[in-house]
């Protein structure tokens, strides 16, 4: 606990909370899930990098054409970083996160992201509960978060703004979050899954 504290406290400007959303989980295969929106935020300056579908649709570019430029321009993003913290909820396990989102990147054949050079802070093991009840509880949601499943069928239904949004309320909560933990004040609650 003490170790993520000491190690943020003055490199405020190069730490990041992340979070994303996807079609689904990743099961180790050969395909990873589709890419729907991943958002880092600054911790000092609260400016937020988001790399959404929703974005590039936009622009009148098709679905696999959207993804593929998300893509790009995430890892071009994160490769500028030096020695980022990153703090995300959950996303080091083996079917969801970092491993998926560098999966997706090589079905695109995209294979210059490297998650190796951060250091990497996994909030979730300081809670009794998952991300929405936390972020509720510690007062650090918006009207646009959204549950996992919720985000499933905004995703199902091509709604991509709203799991945009979503993705942006939550890694700026997850900031907001950090900051209370950082001071010790984080609530963490009874255990409950959303």
């Amino acid at each position: 606990m003490e170790d993520m504290k000491l190690r943020i406290k003055g490199s405020e400007e190069r730490t990041f909370t992340i979070h994303y959303s996807c079609s689904g989980f990743y099961n180790g295969g050969a395909l990873a899930p589709s890419i729907c929106c991943i958002t880092m935020t600054n911790l000092q300056t609260e400016e937020i990098h988001t790399f959404a579908l929703h974005n590039y649709v936009l622009q009148g570019k098709n679905f696999v054409e959207a993804e593929r430029e998300l893509l790009l321009d995430f890892v071009k993003f994160y490769n500028t970083l030096e020695n980022p913290i990153v703090v995300h909820w959950l996303m080091d396990g083996s079917g969801y996160g970092f491993k998926a989102i560098t999966a997706r990147c090589e079905n695109f054949g995209i294979y210059d992201l490297s998650f190796i050079k951060m250091q990497a802070f996994d909030l979730s093991i300081y809670s009794n509960s998952s991300l929405r009840p936390t972020l509720e509880r510690n007062h650090c949601t918006s009207v646009n978060i959204l549950g996992g499943k919720e985000e499933a069928l905004w995703f199902s239904q091509r709604n991509y703004n709203a799991v945009k949004l979503s993705t942006e309320a939550k890694s700026f909560g997850l900031t907001q979050l950090l900051k209370l933990y950082l001071k010790n004040d984080m609530e963490t609650g009874s255990f409950i899954f959303d």
